[in-house]
Parts: C-alpha cells; sequence; structure tokens
C-alpha cells in the first residue's frame, strides 16, 4: 500500500480545476494534436525572470504572495490550499535560513536576532534548531524579513511522509520463539525504543491490549498534538510491541525537519536503543548519505543508536536519466519527441511531484553549498484530448539554493492523467536529473525502479528496511531499491509486509489479496526495529553485535549475498 504523500482531503472537479489554474496561473495551453504518450510541450508563454520572484525565497512563497496582491486574499488561500500551506491568522508558515557564522556561538546570537527581528514583523517564532527559525510570517512581512542581510534563504517547511492483530511478521520470522526466553537484562535494564513518526491516533485506546499498558508520549509539534489524527504511528508501535512486549516504549511525533531535530536531541538525551521510523523525504538530500536528515541518523548513530528506516515505496514512481535535449527547445526529452512524462491519477489524491539533480554542492554538516545549474518542473494535466498546463515549480538555482523543484495539488475529480516536464532555465552542463510522483495508481511512464531510495535510507549509519509479503515472502514490487547514489547496496535487509493490525488503525489483512492490513516498507521497518529491541533484551550482546547476529541469519532471497532489492535477506530469527 503506498502511503508516501497521498493523504488527499480536498479538491476541485475537473471543469472548476482547470478554470481556476488558467486564473491563477499565467498562460494558456493551446490544443495539440499529439497523442498522449508521445507529446512535446504544448505552446504556451514562458515564464521571465521576475516572473521566478525573488532568489532568497522559494517559488510558491513567491507565486503565493503574486497572487495575494494582484488577485486577492481568497485567491491567496486558495491556492495555499492546494500548495499545502500553513496559514494562520494572515501569516503563514516558513523556516528562515540564518546566515550560518561557522561558530556556535556566534550562530546562536546571529539565530536570536533573526527570531526578535520575526517578532518585530508582527511574527511568531515556534521553534528553531542551529540556524533554522521555524515561525509564522505575515504575508506583507515575508519580502522584507527576506531582504535582511541575516537571512539567507526563506522557504517553506521540509515535510515527511509516511510509508504507510498480531502481526503475521511475528510468526514468519520467528521472533515468537524468543518471547518465552528469560530476559538477560532486569526491568531497570529493559531497552529502550522509539516509534518516530507523525501520528499516534487512538493509541490509548490500546494500552494493555495492543500496545503496553504504559507509554512515554512527547510531541515536538507545535501544537502538541501527539495524536496529529494519524493513525500510522500507533499501527508501527503495535508491530514493535508483537515483536517485543517486554520494552519501555516512546511514542514521538513531528511535523518539520525543525521539529525532527529538536525530538532526535531529547531521544538521545533520554538514552534510547532503537528508533523505528517509518517515514522519507523528497528532495531533502543528495542521495549519497549527505542532508539534513541523514544528519540526524548520524547524529543517533554516533550517539549508540540504531536507527531502522523504511526504503520507501517508490520504485514505480521513480525516473531518472541526464538531461537530453535532442531537439534544442530546453525541454528535456524523455524518449525521442516526448517531452511529457505521464501518470495515471485516481480521483480524491495528492498529486505531487519532486525533481532534483547532482548539483547539491559541498555539505557542510548544516547545509549545502548550493547550485547554479537551472531547471523548472511543470505540471500538465489531460483534458479532452489535450495537455493543459497547471502550474509551475521555479525556484532560482544561482549558487546557494539547492537543486530541487516540487509542486504537489490536491484533486478530487475524475481519474485522469497527469504529466511533468523539466525546462532548462540555464545551465552549464547536462545533470543528472532524478524525479519522483505520488498520487499515480500504477508504475510511471519510463519508469526506473533502480535507486527509488527514499532519504534517509541513503544514509550509511541507519539500517535500511524493504518490503516482502508476510505469507508468501515474494518481493513487493513498489519497495525502493539501491544503489545509493554514490554507488552504496541498499536496503540492508528487507522485513515483512501486509500484515494485521487492529481495527483501531488498518485492521486484520484479508484471507487473499491486498485488502485490509498494513502494507509498505512502513510495515516492515517495526519488524526490523522490533527484532533489534528483541535481541537486546533477551541477549547480552551490544546493538553492533546484534546486527552481525542479524545479517548472519537473514534468509536471503534474492542473488547471493548483498544485493539492492533484498538487502542481505529477509529477517530471519530463526534457527
Amino acid at each position: 500500500m503506498k502511503l508516501f504523500a497521498r493523504k488527499m482531503r480536498i479538491g476541485w472537479l475537473v471543469f472548476a480545476f482547470a478554470a481556476a489554474v488558467l486564473i491563477l496561473l499565467p498562460g494558456k495551453a493551446v490544443v495539440q494534436e499529439d497523442t498522449l504518450h508521445k507529446a512535446e510541450v504544448p505552446q504556451i508563454n514562458l515564464p521571465t525572470a521576475a516572473d521566478k520572484g525573488d532568489p532568497k525565497m522559494d517559488y510558491a512563497l513567491n507565486k503565493f504572495l503574486k497572487i495575494f496582491y494582484t488577485e486577492g486574499l481568497d485567491k491567496a488561500k486558495e491556492f495555499a490550499r492546494l500548495r499545502q500551506m500553513d496559514l494562520e491568522d494572515d501569516m503563514i508558515r516558513v523556516v528562515v535560513e540564518a546566515n550560518p557564522t561557522g561558530y556556535a556561538t556566534q550562530t546562536r546570537t546571529l539565530v536570536n536576532i533573526v527570531m526578535d527581528r520575526v517578532r518585530a514583523l508582527g511574527g511568531k517564532v515556534e521553534t528553531f534548531y542551529e540556524e533554522l527559525v521555524q515561525c509564522f510570517v505575515p504575508y506583507t512581512a515575508l519580502q522584507t524579513l527576506a531582504a535582511s542581510s541575516l537571512v539567507k534563504y526563506v522557504r517553506l517547511p521540509l515535510r515527511p511522509y509516511t510509508m504507510a492483530v498480531t502481526s503475521e511478521g511475528v510468526a514468519l520470522t520467528g521472533a515468537n520463539l524468543w518471547h518465552s526466553l528469560e530476559p538477560y537484562r532486569n526491568t531497570s535494564g529493559e531497552p529502550k525504543v522509539c516509534i518516530l513518526d507523525l501520528g499516534f491516533k487512538n493509541y490509548s485506546a490500546l494500552l494493555g491490549t495492543e500496545l503496553p499498558s504504559s507509554v512515554t508520549t512527547r510531541s515536538f509539534r507545535a501544537n502538541g498534538d501527539i495524536s496529529a489524527g494519524q493513525v500510522h504511528g500507533t499501527a508501527c508501535a503495535e508491530i514493535v510491541y508483537d515483536m517485543m512486549p517486554d520494552a519501555k516504549f516512546y511514542l514521538v511525533n513531528f511535523n518539520t525537519e525543525v521539529e525532527q531535530h529538536n525530538a532526535v536531541n531529547w531521544l538521545i538525551s533520554e538514552g534510547v536503543d532503537v528508533i523505528s521510523y517509518s517515514i522519507g523525504w523528497y528532495n531533502s538530500g543528495d542521495g549519497a548519505g549527505n542532508g539534513p536528515i541523514t544528519e540526524d541518523v548520524k547524529k543517533a548513530y554516533n550517539n549508540g543508536i540504531v536507527w531502522v528506516g523504511a526504503a520507501g515505496n517508490e520504485a514505480e514512481d521513480h525516473w531518472t536519466a541526464t538531461f537530453s535535449d535532442g531537439d534544442n527547445d530546453r525541454w528535456h526529452n524523455f524518449s525521442g519527441i516526448d517531452e511529457i512524462l505521464n501518470f495515471y491519477v485516481p480521483s480524491y489524491t495528492l498529486v505531487a511531484c519532486w525533481l532534483n539533480w547532482d548539483d547539491w554542492g559541498t555539505w557542510s554538516g548544516t547545509s549545502f553549498s548550493g547550485s547554479r545549474q537551472d531547471y523548472d518542473l511543470w505540471l500538465w494535466i489531460w483534458w479532452g484530448g489535450a495537455w493543459w498546463f497547471v502550474d509551475a515549480s521555479e525556484n532560482w538555482q544561482t549558487g546557494t539554493q539547492w537543486p530541487v523543484e516540487s509542486i504537489g495539488y490536491w484533486y478530487s475529480s475524475a481519474s485522469t492523467y497527469w504529466g511533468v516536464s523539466i525546462y532548462n532555465w540555464y545551465t552549464t552542463r547536462n545533470c543528472k536529473l532524478e524525479l519522483f510522483t505520488t498520487g499515480n495508481s500504477s508504475a510511471i511512464e519510463y519508469n526506473q525502479p533502480e535507486g527509488s531510495l527514499i532519504v534517509p535510507a541513503d544514509s550509511p549509519y541507519g539500517v535500511a528496511v524493504g518490503a516482502t509479503d508476510a505469507i508468501t515472502d515474494a518481493y513487493h514490487t513498489y519497495s525502493s531499491r539501491g544503489p545509493t547514489h554514490d554507488g552504496r547496496i541498499k536496503p540492508d535487509f528487507c522485513a515483512p509486509s501486509g500484515v494485521s493490525v487492529s481495527g483501531s488503525t488498518y485492521g486484520p489483512r484479508a484471507a487473499a489479496g491486498l485488502a485490509g492490513g498494513f502494507y509498505g516498507t512502513s510495515a516492515a521497518t517495526p519488524h526490523m526495529a522490533g527484532a533489534f529491541v528483541l535481541l537486546k533484551g533477551k541477549t547480552p550482546f551490544s546493538l553492533d553485535e546484534i546486527q552481525t547476529i542479524l545479517k548472519k541469519r537473514a534468509k536471503d532471497l534474492g542473488p547471493g549475498g548483498m544485493d539492492n532489492q533484498y538487502g542481505i535477506g529477509r529477517l530471519n530469527l530463526k534457527k
């Protein structure tokens, strides 16, 4: 079950949708006679430098302000809903990147000044981490804030996405055979495991049955909501509990990268042994283990924590290639004359596209030096026998910004094809491009499963987990696979998916087919995390030694040894 970024709440009928985007956005596509599958980009007004807006703000914020000032607040709010922006009392949630100094004490002083500046402009500071300030800023103050010499960049927060009864994986892996063993450690030394997730709806109703009678909870969300309306974290916690009931459980949630950074610092202070992390991020790192999210994995590792994370569910939603423009019109040719990669989207779905390329620059431990190769991403909808322009992502890349573009829209009308195009705004070389889509109900056109890992599964300091079927042991074709962008084999293991959980979350797996139950690398990950916690509690071995044991016991389901589908093999605790 594909759970990355697929939580649909609002949308329009196709006619209303098409009309709205033509009002909101510049240009109109002319009807083409090209077929759906071999289409050149329709003739349309291309953007100017002025359309891209302020280089110190991301494109979505620039566009929000343009709509606000030219079409009014209602239209701006409409755009914000489609693009998943958080608005509150004529303010918008952003992350302000302060200009780093290189010295911690000076950086903290600088961040304090930036926070004071936000407050002076009528904004509200929510939290901060190193040079990142998460805050609400009045719409009318965004440009003033970005213009400050103390501010490097103003952007929307990075967002994580979930990869979304006794689990069948317990018996398959043999974890039940360990449950009756006398624990090596006494109660005071029981292992600590954290399910780090986005929400834990209904968890309290399961205490003493599907979950321990007592758990430690903490929300790092700005509003402190441990539930956050999501059962995903609760289902993951159920599986860990099924694998190892004799542990101290932490249920911790967050909503942005700044909040996650603070959560990880707290878990380190609590002495947690294992983190179960069924979450992934797009456009949040270079795919070679560098970036702000993988930095959390490295920090956890350096403090003795095993970070067990989902490989991702994107094997059918991934494409990569070097930019190619055979007809010299600045649009990438996916194949022959085809300049639009298409994918089929059902109704009531979040349509989202994420583009990055190999020009991140140097990772300092806190930021990338940035890109000077500038590509843009365009989104189309197929309607009435033609492609119609919906929106574009046109961030500047002038040497300090990340090499990323993304578009997301809520969609609630009839199922149809959508498409994306890649435009070369300004480059000095042809970069290697990587594209993910979400919302499609089948594999995208020109799909390439290889290298489809989601951040932070690319981290060399974490344990990445792929998905196999809990009953048949078959490989789940959606499961992301390696290699990483620097050539390392990932995932590290695979583990059961398609399992039964309580009715308060996803419910039991059906007797046949994929209906019901909990699927995805989201479900595989807590099985693997639970195995680490189980052996931590039942044996005298260190976590590093436990990982060696698990590797030796893994059931090799693919080519002999490590491979980019199964890793070392499926989790196995039997002799």
